[in-house]
């Protein structure tokens, strides 16, 4: 215990420690500040000017709204939005082909009439999607069948699609029979509360990536930075400064790694959802990200569970860096090292394709992190990886 202590005083009091154990809260809490300055809404004033409100008096004008949308979203929802956006519609001279994409639809209009119902309409577009091409229809080829139909339509979306990135034969089939057992278990009709958005889900994989980052630089000179200056040798004369002081040094390590991204990942949480307002984390990620999410969770369960993971993926990047920094004469070459095998995943989700790439990029120990290669953006994808059929 006294090793322990002396380890875990040693650590704490070097300066770069500290400095990066304050970017770390300091970062978790300037990135959950950031989802909700992306929300927007447009609206005309009793002038009759057009006012744009951003942030958090943007996001209480949604909510005040998207009220009425709120709760489960069943069919007859769906089919008021449908036909909500067909009364919109018919304004306009030949309707709109292009959607609120026209040039004859102002943002004030479109807020106003389409906002409220867009999530809908574009969970509706998803799951109609050509089987074939993929290609989704347009708002305005939306009928009331489509929206009677709604859910039985995510089911059948969810082969569809999985035939379509994979082709027909052993492994498709496979995958399909694999993706509707989980699909089974998907709770329905969807939830939805405002306001919530992607950007709280990205964010919080992105959270944890600055951590794992933070957390692996941390653990990088824990033992390389005495063979560099030749203190090992000294330290392996001692009675505990072998094994014992390895076992220490590493239980120190993981010890400050864990409470920094436990702090980190609750205050960014804390701060994130409290600025969106915490009713949104009751909604489906099947109405949020994508239909055919076979996830059965809601958004507030999602970012725990990215949370998790991303706490596994900092175990497993920073086990993988002490053994690094062990076996390396200097920082300089364990940190490069490191950095490159931190890298690496995101590098093989570029270059590499299909199964390989699923594979190369889960079998890294910063696998579960990266940009577009994470595990945030792995649990809502219907990529499966094969063995054989």
């Amino acid at each position: 215990m006294r090793v322990y202590q002396a380890e875990l005083k040693r650590i704490l009091k070097t300066r770069s420690v500290q400095i990066l154990l304050a970017a770390a809260v300091l970062l978790s809490a300037v990135l959950a500040y950031f989802p909700c300055t992306f929300a927007e809404y447009v609206y005309e004033d009793e002038a009759g000017q057009e006012v744009t409100l951003t942030g958090r008096e943007a996001i209480r004008m949604i909510k005040e709204r998207q009220g009425v949308y709120q709760g489960e979203i069943t069919e007859e929802k769906l089919s008021d939005a449908v036909e909500q956006y067909d009364e919109f519609a018919s304004r306009y001279e030949g309707g709109l082909p292009n959607g609120i994409y026209d040039e004859r639809v102002t943002a004030v209009d479109s807020y106003r009439y389409v906002y409220a119902i867009n999530r809908l309409l574009t969970r509706m577009q998803e799951v109609n999607a050509d089987p074939d091409t993929g290609i989704a229809p347009g708002m305005e080829e939306l009928t009331q069948a489509d929206a009677q139909n709604f859910y039985k339509q995510c089911r059948q979306h969810v082969r569809d699609l999985i035939y379509l990135e994979n082709g027909h034969g052993a492994k498709a089939d496979s995958a399909v029979a694999q993706a509707e057992m989980l699909y089974d278990k998907v709770k329905m009709p969807f939830i939805y509360y405002p306001y919530i958005s992607t950007d709280a889900i990205e964010y919080t994989g992105l959270c944890v990536l600055v951590l794992v980052l933070i957390g692996m630089i941390l653990m990088v000179p824990q033992f390389s930075s005495d063979r560099q200056t030749q203190a090992e040798q000294i330290i392996k004369c001692t009675k505990y400064g072998k094994r014992r002081l390895a076992a220490v040094r590493i239980l120190t390590g993981v010890t400050v790694v864990t409470v920094m991204y436990a702090a980190g990942i609750t205050l960014f949480l804390l701060v994130m959802n409290s600025l969106i307002g915490w009713e949104s984390l009751k909604s489906s990620v099947q109405i949020t990200v994508s239909a055919v999410v076979f996830f059965p969770v809601t958004v507030g369960g999602l970012e725990v569970i990215i949370a998790l993971a991303g706490y596994i993926t900092l175990l497993a990047t920073v086990c993988f860096t002490l053994f690094l920094s062990g076996q390396m004469k200097s920082v300089f070459a364990s940190a490069v090292t490191a950095f490159v095998f931190f890298l690496l995943p995101v590098v093989c989700y570029m270059v590499f394709d299909g199964n390989v790439r699923n594979w190369i990029c889960s079998i890294f120990p910063s696998g579960g992190t990266g940009l577009i290669n994470s595990f945030t953006y792995a649990v809502t994808d219907t990529k499966f990886a094969f063995i054989g059929d």
